[in-house]
C-alpha cells in the first residue's frame, strides 16, 4: 500500500495572464457592466485585472452606508484601470470632516431624510452649504455632493452646489427616477445601514464610477475612433458592398449617440482597413446613416496596421493616445494596438450595438459635469487648421498671414465668471503647459481673488473660426517679481507663430506686472510638454531649460511688439 504522504504531487503552475487574456476578460465583462439594468450578483462575479492607469483618493463623508454599493463600483473602476483609494469617515450626521487627509475628491454621501425629519428644506440648504464651504475651506478637490430629497426641488441642492466652486451635485432621485427604479426601500434600512433599495444600488454604483466621480476628477477623453465594418454597421463593406452592409435601430441609435459626443466637442475619428473610395462611397450614398463624412475630424482608411493608424489620427488631431478611446469589434486587433499604445483606452464592440452604445456612454472620461461652449467650438476650430495651414505656407511673412486671417486675440484679466473654463484649460492641456500645475477651480478662485495676483485668459478668432479661450496664465507677485506659476496654451493654437504675443501681452497687461523687475516662469518636466519647453528655451536663448525658475528681465516684457497686422483687445473684470 502507497504512503499518501510520499506520494508525488502535481501542482497547477500559475501563469501570468498575458495582454490578450486581460482583453478578453474585459470583453466578457461589458454584457454584464453595460447591461440596460445590471445585477448585483453578475457585479460581483467579476475579476478584472487591467493594468493600471491612475489611483483615484476618495475621501467619503457620510451618514449612511456605501461600503455594498462600493463593491458593485468596484468592476467598473477595474475595467477602467482606475484603482481607488477610498476613505471611509464614520457615521456624521453634523459633517465635521475629522482626519481630513488630502484627496483627488471629496465626496459627500447623505441620507437627506434623517435631516428633512427635523428641519425644513430651505434650513437644510442653508446649513448644508456652510458645511460643503467649510469641506471647501480645507481641500481644493472637487466636491460631489451625492444625495437626494424626496417629494421636493431637487434644485435647492444643485443651489448649494453652484454656490462653490468645483462641486457638484448628484442627483440620486433623478438617475433612478428615469431609470423607473425605486430609490429607497426603508423596510431594509436597518440591517443594510442605507435606505437605498437593492434594485438601485447597481445604477447608482455605475452612475458613481463611470460619470460622476470619473467626471470630476480624471483627465477628459478628447477623441473617439471608431472601426467600421461590425462596428457602426453589421457586415463587411468590402465584401457586400456598399448595399449590402446592414444599419439596425441598435446601430442607428449608436451613430446617432456618437453625433452628440461630437457637438459636445469630442472628436470623432475612423480607423478602418477598408478601400477609401469604398467607405467614402459607403457615406456618401447611404441615407439610413445618421454620421456623414463630414462629422470625422480624422479619417485613416488603409491595410496598415491599426496602432500605426491611430498613431497618425493622434497626430492630426494634436492629442495623445492616453486621451483616445478606440472602439474596435476584433479583440486581437484591440489587444495588438493597446501593446504599441499601452496609453490608449479600448473598448469592445458588441454584436448588439446597443450594448455598445451603453459601453462608449458609460466609459469614465467621456462624460464631464459641465461643457463649456468653448468645448463645441474645438471640432470646427481643427476643421479650420488645414485651410489656415494653407494661408500660412503661401504667405510671404507673418504679417500677411495674420492680415489675410484677420486674428483677434481677446485677453480678458481676472475674468471669474470664467472659471470652470480656466481649469479645464489647466486639466486638458498636455503640450504647452509649463509648469503641470493641473490647477482645479478651488486653487485658481484664491488666484482670481487675490491683491497679489492675476489670472489672464486668451481668446482667439479669425475668419475661419472661433476658437474660443486657448490659453491661461496665472501669475502672482512677490516684491518686484512677477512669478508665473502656470502658462498653458492650447494645442489647437499652436504652430501659427503667436505664443509670444499670448504670453507677452498677457503679462504686459497684469496689473501686477507694473514696477516688476524680473519675470519668474515656473518649469517642470513631463512626458509630453516639451513644445512649451522648447517656447521657453527659444525665449531665454539656451537649451532646455532645468526644473524650477527660470527669469527673464521684466523690460523684455515691456519692450516686446506685437506685429500690427493682429487686432488686439483688453478686458478686465470689476472686482
Amino acid at each position: 500500500m502507497t504512503d499518501a504522504s510520499t506520494t508525488p504531487r502535481t501542482m497547477d503552475t500559475p501563469t501570468t495572464p498575458t495582454a490578450l487574456d486581460t482583453l478578453l476578460a474585459q470583453v466578457v465583462a461589458q454584457p454584464v457592466l453595460f447591461a440596460a439594468r445590471p445585477t448585483r450578483l453578475a457585479l460581483q462575479g467579476l475579476e478584472l485585472a487591467p493594468p493600471v492607469r491612475c489611483t483615484l483618493r476618495v475621501n467619503v463623508w457620510r451618514n449612511h452606508a456605501i461600503e455594498n454599493l462600493l463593491s458593485l463600483a468596484a468592476p467598473y473602476f477595474a475595467f477602467a484601470g482606475i484603482a481607488t483609494d477610498f476613505r471611509l469617515g464614520h457615521y456624521d450626521d453634523s459633517l465635521q470632516f475629522a482626519q481630513h487627509q488630502s484627496a483627488d475628491v471629496e465626496l459627500l454621501w447623505l441620507d437627506s431624510e434623517r435631516y428633512l425629519g427635523q428641519q425644513s428644506t430651505g434650513a437644510w440648504a442653508g446649513w448644508l452649504l456652510q458645511r460643503v464651504q467649510a469641506l471647501r475651506a480645507r481641500s481644493a478637490a472637487p466636491i460631489v455632493l451625492a444625495s437626494w430629497i424626496a417629494e421636493a426641488d431637487a434644485s435647492v441642492l444643485q443651489q448649494v452646489a453652484d454656490a462653490c466652486p468645483a462641486t457638484y451635485f448628484a442627483d440620486l432621485g433623478a438617475l433612478c427616477a428615469q431609470a423607473g427604479v425605486a430609490l429607497t426601500d426603508r423596510r431594509t434600512a436597518a440591517v443594510a445601514g442605507t435606505p437605498l433599495a437593492n434594485a438601485a444600488q447597481p445604477l447608482i454604483a455605475r452612475k458613481l464610477a463611470c460619470h460622476w466621480l470619473a467626471g470630476a476628477a480624471l483627465p477628459p477623453i478628447k477623441a473617439v475612433v471608431l472601426d467600421l465594418d461590425h462596428t457602426l454597421h453589421a457586415g463587411v463593406l468590402g465584401e457586400d458592398g456598399v448595399d449590402g452592409v446592414s444599419i439596425s435601430a441598435g446601430h442607428a441609435q449608436l451613430q446617432r449617440m456618437l453625433s452628440g459626443l461630437r457637438q459636445r466637442g469630442i472628436f470623432l475619428a475612423l480607423a478602418s482597413r477598408n478601400e477609401r473610395h469604398d467607405v467614402e462611397a459607403l457615406f456618401a450614398q447611404r441615407s439610413d446613416y445618421p454620421l456623414r463624412w463630414s462629422d470625422f475630424s480624422a479619417t485613416e482608411v488603409s491595410w496598415q496596421p491599426k496602432a500605426q493608424t491611430i498613431a497618425q489620427i493622434a497626430h492630426s488631431l494634436r492629442i495623445s493616445p492616453d486621451a483616445m478611446l478606440f472602439v474596435d469589434d476584433n479583440a486581437g486587433e484591440l489587444s495588438s494596438v493597446r501593446s504599441a499604445l499601452p496609453q490608449l483606452h479600448v473598448l469592445h464592440a458588441d454584436t448588439a450595438a446597443e450594448l455598445t452604445e451603453r459601453a462608449i456612454e458609460f466609459y469614465p472620461g467621456l462624460w464631464r459635469w459641465r461643457i463649456d461652449s468653448d468645448d463645441a467650438k474645438r471640432v470646427q476650430d481643427l476643421q479650420a487648421n488645414a485651410e489656415r495651414a494653407a494661408l500660412q505656407a503661401s504667405a510671404a511673412d507673418s504679417g500677411s498671414y495674420f492680415s489675410s486671417l484677420q486674428v483677434e486675440l481677446g485677453y480678458a484679466l481676472d475674468p471669474s465668471e470664467q472659471l470652470a473654463r480656466a481649469a479645464a484649460l489647466c486639466q486638458k492641456t498636455n503640450q504647452f503647459n509649463l509648469a503641470l500645475r493641473r490647477f482645479g477651480e478651488a486653487e485658481l478662485a484664491q488666484y482670481f481673488s487675490a491683491s497679489n495676483a492675476c489670472v489672464a485668459m486668451v481668446s482667439m478668432r479669425d475668419r475661419l473660426a472661433d476658437s474660443g479661450n486657448i490659453a491661461i496664465i496665472v501669475a502672482e507677485r512677490s516684491a518686484d517679481v512677477l512669478r508665473v506659476e502656470e502658462l498653458c496654451i492650447s494645442c489647437r493654437a499652436m504652430g501659427r507663430g503667436l505664443e509670444d504675443t499670448v504670453v507677452m501681452g498677457a503679462l504686459a497687461a497684469m496689473p501686477v506686472f507694473e514696477g516688476c523687475s524680473e519675470v519668474a516662469f515656473v518649469v517642470r518636466h513631463g512626458p509630453r510638454n516639451g513644445p512649451a519647453l522648447e517656447w521657453l528655451a527659444a525665449l531665454l536663448g539656451s537649451s532646455t531649460p532645468p526644473e524650477g525658475e527660470q527669469r527673464i528681465s521684466a523690460a523684455r516684457i515691456r519692450a516686446f511688439q506685437p506685429d500690427p497686422h493682429l487686432t488686439l483687445t483688453y478686458h478686465r473684470t470689476p472686482q
